[in-house]
């Protein structure tokens, strides 16, 4: 019978797989990269399978390698979990939760609140950045990607509910002389353009047949820089009612086409599969469902009233 490969050769098998090299791995580890080198060269010869392709100073994982480092890693960060529930028993748990920028600060944080009176014993944490690698790497417990993120073996990607992108705008450029009622009215107003978006202008004016300046006015990385701006009157903006909606609560911005726009998949909830074990982020997931839906149903409600 073979013999199960200790904790410690686990560890560096995993962190070197993930990382793809021994020296990163041995730092992790505070080991010397000969000894990691050695844990995992007892594992292929008690297997009797290479697991690494080694290439100079890198490696890489091999076919078998992968399949291997798959499951140990699940099985790997199972245990790491059931640790911590154990150790914080008594404590608040720090739920770390990494989000898209824009998403983050116009529709997530103003929320959280509300999860927090409803768990007292989770302490959010809220990073703004979104990025895979962060939750394999246990930085974030579950991560708010833009747009659907990949489907990998051990990450769970739920998507959002479709989101509707509309023309918005300053109360005061809607009803200015060159006021907008029809799609053909936005010729000669400046344009805001989000660098990161699932529905250009370009896309926009292709749809509406229509021939549009795309050369000039003011162009951001991300959603919330385009919507500020909107507010501000520097000119018309493309982006999801989600991320408006509150603007548009508080008067600063209009729909001058009312909820007329595409509906399409932005953001998507991503986690390791084996920590939905976890009560925290359990507990956030079943609170974003419930959120998703109300906020949705509420949406199609003001869409109706708007329409009619």
């Amino acid at each position: 019978m073979t013999s199960l490969p200790s904790m410690r050769a686990i560890q560096a098998f995993v962190l070197a797989g993930r990382m793809g090299s021994f020296l990163e791995a041995a730092v992790r580890l505070q080991l010397t990269p000969s000894a990691v080198s050695h844990q995992i060269r007892l594992m292929e010869e008690d297997l009797g399978e290479k697991l690494f392709h080694r290439i100079g100073r890198s490696v890489s994982l091999t076919e078998a390698g992968e399949r291997y480092h798959r499951d140990l890693a699940e099985a790997l960060s199972m245990i790491e979990q059931a640790t911590s529930e154990v150790s914080r028993r008594n404590s608040v748990d720090v739920l770390s939760v990494g989000c898209a920028p824009s998403l983050a600060s116009l529709w997530l944080m103003p929320r959280l609140p509300m999860f927090e009176v409803l768990h007292p014993s989770i302490e959010v944490r809220l990073l703004s950045s979104s990025d895979l690698s962060k939750l394999t790497d246990g930085s974030v417990d579950v991560d708010i990607c833009y747009c659907s993120a990949p489907r990998l073996g051990s990450i769970a990607s739920e998507d959002f509910p479709l989101e509707t992108i509309v023309v918005a705008c300053s109360p005061g450029i809607a009803s200015s002389d060159k006021s907008i009622v029809k799609p053909s009215d936005l010729i000669g107003h400046t344009l805001i353009r989000s660098e990161h978006t699932p529905y250009s202008w370009q896309q926009w004016a292709k749809d509406h047949n229509l021939q549009i300046d795309l050369t000039r006015g003011p162009r951001f990385r991300d959603a919330f820089m385009s919507i500020a701006a909107a507010v501000e009157g520097r000119g018309v903006c493309l982006e999801s009612f989600r991320l408006l909606e509150r603007e548009i609560d508080k008067g600063n911005l209009v729909l001058p086409f009312g909820m007329t726009g595409p509906n399409l998949r932005c953001h998507s909830l991503t986690y390791v599969r084996s920590r939905l074990r976890s009560h925290k982020i359990s507990a956030f997931r079943s609170w974003l469902e419930r959120l998703w839906f109300d906020e949705n149903e509420a949406v199609e409600i003001e869409a109706r009233r708007r329409a009619g």
